[in-house]
């Protein structure tokens, strides 16, 4: 599968909707980045506008999928990064899908809401702020793993994702422990190159 070659190229290319191959792949890369998050957040909007009470699976797939099919219908055309994070946009365009199905569940009490005076959605709690962080990690590895050797991504990957000793590893490739360090080290600190990009601390501001 073709992907991006870098994280934030992801929006432009789902921008440009010509269904190539790498379109579409990056629109799936991107939901798979982003149903998590959405998924908490269209839970909490609706315990939110709800009293508390406990949508049904359906109805928060059934939000999920709106709020993304909005995104890639026309709103990744308005999204401005400079005018705030892409996680609080996702926000906005997610609870007012569950308004809207909300709206079409329970009539009565939705009656007379429009678009203009839609309710907010409730402050981001840990748990989504968690959830999109997860997603944010995701693409810096993504980032990441486009940037350095395929050898230096493996062994990454397999010290610090999947927690295999370098020993290990060491022996399993037949290299010097000291080169795993080597590769590591290195890894670690373009990571951390990536992460002070102004789009990757933009994001994870809170």
């Amino acid at each position: 599968m073709n992907f991006p070659s870098t994280s934030f190229s992801l929006l432009s290319k789902l921008k440009q909707q010509d269904d190539s191959p790498l379109w579409q792949a990056s629109w799936k890369r991107f939901l798979e980045l982003y149903h998590e998050p959405l998924t908490v957040v269209a839970r909490s909007c609706y315990r939110h506008h709800t009293g508390g009470q406990e949508p049904s699976p359906g109805f928060v797939e059934d939000a999920v999928a709106d709020a993304i099919a909005d995104f890639f219908s026309r709103s990744q055309h308005r999204y401005d990064g400079s005018k705030g994070r892409l996680r609080s946009y996702l926000r906005m365009i997610t609870n007012a899908r569950v308004v809207d199905l909300l709206r079409k569940e329970r009539p009565i009490d939705h009656r007379g809401l429009e678009e203009a005076n839609l309710p907010e959605a409730p402050e981001e709690s840990d748990y989504e702020r968690s959830a999109f962080q997860r997603s944010l990690l995701a693409l810096l590895i993504e980032d990441l793993r486009g940037q350095i050797p395929m050898r230096q991504f493996e062994i990454f990957e397999r010290v610090k994702l999947k927690h295999e000793s370098p020993e290990y590893i060491a022996e399993d490739l037949a290299i010097s422990r000291a080169m795993v360090d080597r590769y590591i080290y290195k890894a670690m600190t373009k990571l951390r190159g990536l992460a002070q990009q102004p789009d990757y601390q933009h994001e994870m501001e809170d």
